[in-house]
């Protein structure tokens, strides 16, 4: 409901970085930036790096806007969902994350790539079978999806604009 204070639930943006360091260098500007919304904007960095389960008494803090662990990711996915190719594609088979897509299912709105200029080629390939599975685990069609392109390193424009169209 519209006037509820409840963690929005279900992923509705997924990020996809080629690299965890690329992934982790954004956790701060992403705290920072949800921490206006009072917890009900969370986020997830779906890594390898990403612990099971944290006990409550772990001493170990999170910013209310961070899932912590698997169990809470797969009990309440956030809107936002960080992750990196590999850990994509075992979101799609692991039957322990199929809670996520469930879950989430007919509630994904955007799928950024990070770095996309990187993905020539096989790479470039794989990606887009691996994007057409995701539309069809989240159960959502590819014209309600709206796709981003983001990349720091261009470099050349005038060059990559003429690679690109030539």
């Amino acid at each position: 409901s519209s006037g509820s204070n409840a963690p929005l639930e279900g992923v509705q943006a997924l990020f996809i970085y080629p690299l965890n360091a690329l992934i982790r260098s954004q956790k701060e500007r992403l705290v920072a930036w949800l921490a206006a919304h009072g917890g009900q904007q969370r986020f997830a960095l779906y890594n390898g790096d990403m612990k099971d389960e944290f006990p409550a008494r772990s001493g170990t803090a999170f910013p209310a806007s961070e899932v912590p662990d698997r169990k809470s990711l797969r009990q309440s996915p956030p809107p936002l969902l960080i992750t990196n190719t590999t850990m994509l594609e075992l979101m799609l088979v692991r039957p322990q994350d199929r809670p996520i897509l469930d879950k989430s299912s007919g509630k994904l709105r955007w799928i950024v790539i990070d770095e996309a200029h990187s993905y020539t080629g096989s790479q470039a390939a794989e990606l887009t079978l691996l994007l057409k599975r995701t539309l069809q685990a989240f159960n959502v069609k590819p014209e309600d999806v709206r796709f981003i392109a983001t990349s720091a390193t261009i470099g050349d424009p005038v060059g990559h604009v003429e690679a690109l169209t030539g």
